[in-house]
Parts: structure tokens; sequence; C-alpha cells
């Protein structure tokens, strides 16, 4: 049975999974490609297992959008396919756009790689094959660069999704490595007008009522070392004593 805007409730049950999911991937299969380009400077021979590894990751991210997301049939009317999935808005559209084009180049640096590898034999051929996988690569570079762009308009749009507020806490590293920042400067933008004491609360409210207890207890601290009375992580971690 579907719901009153058309959409059915399961859709709506897993949806902040899937964006939580689709967000984490895109920064493995962003790491990944990064790391494949450091390679790829010092070694030409970089497999095509490696490019595969990428394309794995992004086709499992088209995946978990269409299983939520409503297909995109003509983008010049702005057309949807007719389903009980949710209508996508303009930033998860222009993620899920993002995606597709990244999708397509990695599947060309494959096959131009593979080319290269098992049947090019001419120099001529051979550069400009190079020449071409170079332009692609350059590419990814430019829209991975732009994702993590998307990904911020969309961490604005999920901010209140718990889960993939927690699965970025608890990785510091990560957060500086793909936004340039440490985790209370990235989180303040997505606080809309709320403290990083209530956002932590948030978080260990969570990590509590899931049996993550350790995890709770340094998440409430966290929110009384924002704001040493905050009444209700006191509360809270007081149970947990």
């Amino acid at each position: 049975m579907s719901a009153a805007n058309g959409v059915k409730p399961y859709f709506q049950r897993v949806r902040n999974w899937k964006v939580r999911n689709m967000v984490m991937k895109y920064l493995d299969a962003r790491e990944k490609f990064m790391a494949c380009r450091r390679i790829f400077r010092k070694d030409l021979s970089l497999s095509f297992e490696k490019r595969k590894e990428i394309s794995d990751i992004l086709f499992e991210i088209k995946e978990d959008h269409h299983l939520v997301f409503k297909r995109l049939i003509d983008p010049e009317k702005n057309k949807y396919e007719k389903s009980y999935k949710i209508t996508p808005d303009e930033i998860e559209t222009e993620f899920m756009n993002n995606i597709g084009l990244l999708f397509h180049k990695v599947m060309v640096t494959r096959e131009l790689k593979y080319l290269m590898e098992h049947y090019l034999e001419e120099s001529e051929a051979f550069q400009r094959s190079s020449d071409n996988l170079q332009y692609h690569l350059h590419r990814m570079d430019e829209l991975f660069t732009r994702g993590i762009e998307i990904i911020k308009n969309l961490l604005a749009r999920y901010k209140d999704n718990i889960l993939l507020l927690t699965s970025l806490l608890e990785e510091p590293l990560r957060i500086k490595r793909h936004f340039g920042q440490g985790v209370a400067e990235f989180l303040e933008q997505f606080a809309d007008g709320r403290g990083l004491d209530d956002v932590y609360f948030s978080v260990g409210k969570y990590y509590s009522e899931n049996g993550w207890l350790e995890k709770a207890r340094h998440m409430f601290t966290l929110a009384l070392k924002r704001n040493p009375s905050h009444p209700q992580a006191q509360s809270e971690l007081m149970k947990l004593k």
C-alpha cells in the first residue's frame, strides 16, 4: 500500500540508510581513485583490476540510488519514471548524475588501459590512447572534486540523518582527507543553528539506544566539553555510570 504522497513506506524507511551508504561508498571510490592516480603517475602499468574496483563501487552506488529514488528518464522535461519510489530533489539528482558520469569515465579508462596492454603495438596509436586516457583521468579528477561539493550540499539536506552523521564522526581522518577540515569545523556547517553540543548529544542518544554504550559515553562527554551545563547530556551520562 502506498503512502499519501505516493511513496511506499518502505522507501521512506530505508532512505537515510541508503543515503548513508551512498556517501560512504562515494568516499571509498574517491580514495581508491586518488591512490590510483598516485600510482599511475609513477607506473603506467596500473592494472585493469584497480579500475574495476572503482567501477564496481560506483555501480553499487547507482543501484542504491535507484532502489530508493525514481530514475530520471527525460532530463530536458525533468520527467521521472512512474513508481512508488521517492522523487529526488535537485541535489539528489545532481549527485546521481555525478556518479553516472564517473561510472562512464572509469569504464572508458578501463577499456583504454586494457587496449593499451593487450592490443596496441604502433607507437602512434599507443600515444593517442595514452593521451585519451589522461584526458578521462583528468575529467574524473574534476568530477570527484565536484562530487565533494555536492556531498556538502547533500549533508545540509540530510542534517538529521543520524546514520550518516555517526558514520562521519567515527572517521575524523576521512573528513580531513576529503573535506580539508577537522570534525568540529566540518559539523558546524550542518548544525542548522544547533550548537555542536546538541549534535554530539544526538549522536550519543543514538549510540545509547542501540547498545553502543562506550561510544555513547564518549559523545555525551564531548557534548559536555562544549557545554558543561547541558542538562540532557549530564543526565544520560549519569545513567551510563
